[in-house]
């Protein structure tokens, strides 16, 4: 039971799906009237509706890329290649979980499961079938699914899907992909190649990704300082978005100088500097989102304690 029990985690991506579970909180958070109290029920169906949307979306990745997988070896010993888990047991939990997904978010609202399966229509269709196939900026319109939770997250907490807040979240989490992914792509260009997928550096070579991981990562960085036009936060925020976008371009400095060769060993010096941006991209994210969360709710609280 436990092994079977890791083979889910694997197969649905435990760490990706965490990640998205935090922008939902994130967003429901930030779009929550303050006028009203929280609704944990309503919290704890959007979770799980999303959770098992994520955790069905990323299991049927794996399933349209088992055999892709399997030449690649950071992916080889993932559940379906390494054979420990069979595709029709694989295809059901997909159908199971999606499936389960989507019919919670439908008790929010039919635009809550719209948002939700448009999400895995363009990952799994769009963005796994064609784009990351035969397009080397696949990263780009691949970055829309990876950017709608946290949309659908503040949407199910204020009731609209156009707010100037949930669009602004999604376009955070949208401009946080591209160094996100670029990074990771110059990592494992390696591995890319070998599954025929034409990454950008893989297709264009790291010195063009290099710079559009720049130009990308300061449109990030500007953009996540730019909450309090979009959003009622204040100084609280401002601080540590400051500290974190500061922080995020001293790696992303630092990470560029160890890759100006067009080269990138397992032993180089950009391998060795990879990891801290990489992270520091990771968690700037989480600073952003909890920073407005902490910034907005302070008020919230300052209010009813006085």
């Amino acid at each position: 039971m436990r092994n079977l029990l890791q083979v889910y985690r694997e197969l649905a991506k435990s760490g990706i799906v965490a990640l998205v579970l935090i922008s939902v909180l994130g967003g429901y958070l930030c779009g929550h009237p303050f006028e009203r109290p929280l609704d944990w029920a309503h919290l704890t169906i959007t979770l799980a509706g999303i959770f098992l949307l994520a955790a069905g979306s990323s299991a049927l990745n794996q399933v349209q890329e088992m055999t892709i997988d399997a030449m690649m070896p950071r992916t080889a010993k993932r559940p379906l290649p390494s054979g420990r888990i069979s595709k029709t047991h694989a295809v059901l939990f997909c159908i199971a979980t999606i499936g389960g997904g989507l019919a919670l978010l439908a008790r929010h609202g039919d635009s809550l499961a719209w948002l939700g399966l448009a999400a895995v229509v363009s990952y799994n269709g769009l963005y796994t079938l064609w784009w990351k196939r035969h397009w080397a900026f696949a990263a780009v319109p691949g970055a829309v699914p990876g950017a709608l939770p946290i949309l659908m997250g503040y949407a199910a907490a204020s009731g609209d899907v156009w707010t100037r807040g949930g669009l602004y979240l999604f376009f955070v989490l949208f401009y946080w992909q591209m160094p996100h992914f670029w990074s990771l792509a110059i990592r494992f260009r390696e591995d890319y190649s070998a599954g025929g997928f034409p990454t950008l550096p893989v297709a264009k070579g790291v010195a063009q990704t290099r710079f559009h991981t720049t130009v990308w990562s300061f449109s990030y960085v500007a953009l996540g300082m730019s909450a309090p036009f979009f959003l009622q936060t204040g100084w609280l925020y401002f601080s540590i978005s400051l500290l974190t976008g500061l922080k995020v371009l001293w790696e992303l400095r630092k990470y560029l100088r160890a890759t100006e060769a067009d080269t990138v060993g397992a032993d180089s010096a950009a391998t060795k500097h990879w990891l801290p941006f990489f992270l520091w991209v990771n968690f700037s994210l989480i600073f952003y989102i909890f920073g407005a969360v902490m910034d907005l709710w302070s008020v919230y609280l300052i209010a009813y304690f006085r």
